[in-house]
């Protein structure tokens, strides 16, 4: 009885959410809207009974009454001066309320999720019109169209295999691999910015880092010389766009080699846990504050969607993946790891890739390709180290050292543990 009752039970539950959302909405109107939480309920239980009764001329009929029934109750809306009273956002809900009631029968976890989603849409309307209309600027609109552009026109043009005689160059992978971190860097952009800059220097370092954590690394310590007292906040910053970097690591690994991400979250597993729990010290230690008690304020990412950055990162792949091939070929795992150092003083995403996609191919041993990721990580955390020392004077370097150093250690030794050959 309970499986027969259970679809019309939730339509009448999510029909009475959505109406009760929908009359607190308009609760300021002096003359009510017709459409309320009884014709809601009712609607969804409509949908449900259409569904029930598996008659495509009845179903049809219903449809088409609830339609009746929704244009009626947008034609009796009262009109404001020049039309402003005017609106179909309660009409359209109308309509996915009956919907949501019909699928109920058919798919109880796509309805309540679908529910849940028209929910959220309609109680947040102000802050979404808000955003839409004075939340984004013209520069910011044109980097998401972009991004869409990237991400879901260009990519599913691209062939999913490789194209080279090595079985390196799989153009659907090293854009999805593009994509990605373009897009976790435009994501960040906006958190950065939704944050606002009382979040301090740790939460940009975070999001700048997905970018670019050299860059944030030197932009941070740039700022110890020009602001006083801040060691703290920045060393947080650096050592959070450090943690980023390794993160987009295992990201890396998950695009080129899903079969090698167990064996690689470890090694960058330990040094993000080592990262975040240094920067939690030092930002308890020192605090976030100026010494005059006012927040410090962090650096913006002035580019919602960095493409020359993306586009350098894209050159610095190819430029690795053709390197490490070479290396491999003339000599063997002794070559990766001297070009794996290399690489990585320069961007040890590229690194990751290389060895993660030339262990896919067969090329190399997964032990082989997660110790040259650990050397790069190394010689890139060398680079930031004397980065931060040389941009931010000696009063940065004590304070940021400690922490890459454990981040360094936490990898060689994570490695040692955990991955066998």
């Amino acid at each position: 009885m309970f499986e027969t009752a259970r679809p019309f039970l939730l339509a009448i539950a999510i029909g009475l959410l959505i109406g009760i959302e929908r009359e607190r909405a308009h609760a300021d109107r002096v003359v009510r809207d017709p459409l309320g939480s009884r014709t809601f309920t009712l609607l969804a239980l409509l949908g449900a009974v259409a569904a029930y009764v598996e008659s495509q001329p009845f179903a049809i009929a219903l449809t088409v009454f609830a339609g009746a029934i929704i244009l009626a109750g947008y034609m009796r809306q009262p009109i404001g001066p020049e039309g402003s009273g005017v609106g179909a956002t309660t009409e359209v809900a109308a309509m996915v309320t009956f919907t949501l009631g019909y699928l109920a029968r058919y798919q109880v976890e796509l309805t309540v999720m679908l529910a849940v989603i028209t929910l959220v849409v309609l109680a947040l309307k102000p802050r979404i019109h808000h955003f839409a209309q004075a939340g984004l600027s013209t520069k910011e609109v044109s980097a998401a169209l972009t991004f869409l552009v990237i991400a879901f026109v260009v990519l599913p043009l691209l062939p999913n295999r490789a194209l080279d005689p090595w079985g390196m160059f799989n153009p659907f992978r090293l854009w999805l691999l593009f994509a990605s971190i373009t897009g976790i860097g435009f994501c960040g952009y906006f958190a950065v910015r939704a944050l606002g800059p009382d979040r301090g220097f740790p939460v940009a370092g975070l999001f700048a880092g997905f970018v670019s954590s050299t860059a944030a690394t030197l932009s941070l310590a740039q700022k110890a010389r020009e602001t006083a007292g801040l060691a703290g906040p920045l060393a947080a910053g650096i050592v959070l766009a450090n943690v980023a970097s390794a993160t987009a690591q295992l990201v890396v690994v998950a695009v080129a080699n899903p079969e090698m991400v167990h064996e690689v979250m470890p090694v960058v597993g330990a040094p993000v846990a080592v990262g975040v729990l240094a920067t939690a010290a030092a930002l308890w230690h020192f605090g976030g504050t100026r010494p005059d008690g006012k927040t410090a304020s962090a650096f913006t990412v002035e580019n919602p969607l960095a493409l020359r950055s993306s586009a350098a990162f894209a050159v610095a792949l190819g430029v690795m993946l053709v390197a490490t091939s070479a290396a491999t070929r003339y000599f063997g795992s002794a070559g990766v790891l001297a070009t794996a150092a290399i690489g990585g003083a320069g961007d040890v995403h590229a690194v990751t890739l290389a060895v993660s996609t030339l262990a896919a191919a067969g090329t190399i041993s997964q032990h082989d390709a997660v110790l040259a990721i650990v050397v790069g990580f190394v010689a890139n955390m060398v680079v930031k180290i004397t980065l931060a020392g040389w941009a931010g004077g000696r009063r940065l370097l004590l304070v940021v050292a400690p922490p890459l150093l454990a981040m360094m250690a936490a990898g060689v030794v994570a490695f040692l543990v955990f991955v066998r050959r």
